[in-house]
C-alpha cells in the first residue's frame, strides 16, 4: 500500500477512535459519536480504506487501548452485550462506502444509503444484544432498536451533508476524493 492509503486509513481510525469515547448512558446501549464517526468515515473514504480504517479500530480496542465508548476496551466489550454493535459497524461502514461509490455520491441516495446503513447496524446490534442477553425481541427492541431510531436518522442526516461536503473540498486538493 502506498503512504497516502496508508496515512488516509490511519485518519480514518483516529476519527473513530477520536469521538467513541464520548456518551450519553441511557441504557445497556448508550448514545454515542461512534455511529456518527462511522458513516462520515464511510462517506468520505473509499470502501476498502473505510472497512480497513473500522477493522484497526476494533483491533486497537481489541488489544487494549481504551478507544470504545466511555474509554472501555478488551475482549469482554467485544464480546459483550454491546459488541454487536461494533462488530456491526465493519458491514455498516463498508455497505455505505461501497453504496456511496456506485450512485457517485448524489445527495438523496446518499441520505438513503446513510440511513439504510445506520439502521442496519441497530438490526445486527440488536439481534447479538437478544442473543447474548436471552431477553425475548420485545425488550431486546426497546433496550437496542427503538431509543436510538430517530438519533441514527439525525445522524445519517448530519453525516450526509457534511461527508458530501468535505468530498467536494477536498476533491480540489486531492485525487483520492474524486469520483
Amino acid at each position: 500500500m502506498k503512504t497516502q492509503t496508508l496515512t488516509i486509513i490511519a485518519l480514518g481510525t483516529a476519527i473513530i477512535a477520536a469521538l467513541s469515547p464520548l456518551a450519553i448512558p441511557i441504557g445497556i446501549v448508550p448514545v454515542t459519536l461512534q455511529t456518527l464517526a462511522i458513516g462520515l468515515v464511510a462517506t468520505v473514504l473509499k470502501p476498502r480504506e473505510t472497512f480497513l480504517s473500522i477493522l484497526l479500530y476494533l483491533l486497537l480496542g481489541f488489544i487494549g487501548l481504551p478507544v470504545f465508548t466511555g474509554g472501555a476496551s478488551g475482549i469482554a466489550v467485544l464480546f459483550g452485550p454491546t459488541g454487536g454493535f461494533l462488530v456491526a459497524f465493519l458491514l455498516m461502514g463498508t455497505f455505505i462506502s461501497w453504496a456511496l461509490h456506485k450512485v457517485h455520491y448524489s445527495p438523496l441516495p446518499a441520505l438513503i444509503i446513510n440511513i439504510i446503513g445506520h439502521l442496519l447496524m441497530l438490526v445486527i446490534g440488536t439481534m447479538w444484544l437478544k442473543y447474548f442477553t436471552q431477553v425475548d425481541w420485545t425488550i431486546a427492541l426497546k433496550l437496542g432498536f427503538t431509543p436510538f431510531i430517530i438519533v441514527e436518522i439525525v445522524k445519517a442526516i448530519l453525516v450526509t451533508v457534511f461527508g458530501l461536503a468535505l468530498i467536494r473540498a477536498l476533491s480540489h486538493t486531492n485525487k483520492y476524493f474524486t469520483n
